[in-house]
């Protein structure tokens, strides 16, 4: 089975998607933005053949296999919603919708279509993760007992990122911060408190988060108010792991008492992972990954709904 991938939005982060596609060997065959100009030239910036002008164009062409949708936060619902009544297969950014009750929605409409739609979590299957997992699983440092994660940013240009209903580290960034402790740990207990402070748009530009899953404690920040170490630190009973950028990370520092040892997993494309994930689910006739599952997604929409809900009230 050929897959072709088309590319809803010419936003900045589809060229490294199609960077990933490429170092897989597979195709990207089309772009859309609403502007032709602007598809075009993105198109000839990256080597795709087709450009269309508006979303629905993309979606209406047969070569298609799999839209990647990279639109603002609050378009993310209405076109997966779109690509899938159009038979589509769906990988769409984090996050995946701005609600659990949405993320129901399109993963209910993909199992009636018997099409595949996941959300793109690339920390789930970077080399680096699957090595802190098997720390974690094996025990072989002793048990883990806390977590503590930084994420920071220079606070975006983008005027979307500054609008309450859909910007903001939270709808921005905490995804990533939900979705790889629940990889990680497979909690069956979660215990959510957050803190948060608003710029001047009233839009969430930090939040300061104490976790508890099953009997792991979590301290997560994450900042668009200026640049500083991201990182997370893993603390066993035997040492503790640190990784730069676990959303994204190339290497881990073990430290025990017989000193440091440093792992590297250098990546070209840190994206190639989870799709080569996604191509085998849709070969295999797949509705969505066992790994980034339904399940997943839906656990962790629920978690960005909660905090929310507790910040409008602070």
């Amino acid at each position: 089975m050929k897959i072709n991938y088309g590319i809803i939005s010419t936003a900045a982060i589809g060229k490294r998607f199609i960077g990933a596609v490429r170092a897989n060997g597979g195709s990207v065959t089309a772009a859309a933005s609403r502007s032709l100009d602007r598809a075009r030239a993105f198109c000839q910036e990256n080597n795709i053949e087709k450009a269309y002008g508006s979303y629905e164009e993309l979606y209406q062409d047969p070569e298609i296999t799999v839209v990647y949708i990279t639109t603002i936060n609050r378009e993310h619902f209405h076109e997966m919603e779109q690509a899938l009544n159009y038979g589509k297969h769906v990988l769409c950014e984090k996050p995946f919708t701005l609600s659990k009750s949405q993320a129901k929605e399109i993963f209910q409409l993909a199992k009636e279509k018997g099409l595949f739609v996941m959300e793109m979590q690339k920390s789930l299957f970077l080399p680096v993760t699957d090595l802190i997992k098997t720390y974690i699983d094996s025990g072989m440092l002793g048990k883990l007992h806390q977590v503590n994660m930084s994420a920071s940013f220079q606070s975006p240009k983008a005027s979307w990122m500054h609008e309450k209903d859909q910007g903001g580290v939270v709808y921005g960034s905490a995804s990533y911060t939900f979705e790889y402790l629940d990889y990680l740990l497979e909690p069956a207990d979660v215990i959510v408190q957050a803190l948060g402070t608003r710029g001047k748009t009233g839009v969430q530009d930090s939040v300061s988060f104490n976790i508890k899953m099953d009997d792991v404690l979590i301290s997560s920040r994450i900042s668009m108010r200026g640049p500083a170490e991201s990182f997370a630190v893993f603390y066993f009973e035997k040492g503790f792991i640190k990784t730069n950028e676990y959303w994204k990370a190339d290497r881990c520092e073990v430290h025990t008492d017989q000193g440091v040892e440093l792992i590297e997993r250098t990546v070209d494309f840190e994206m190639k992972y989870e799709l080569a994930h996604a191509e085998k689910c849709i070969r295999q006739g797949l509705t969505e990954s066992p790994v980034m599952m339904a399940e997943r997604t839906l656990r962790c929409c629920g978690l960005v709904d909660q905090v929310m809900e507790s910040l409008d009230q602070q």
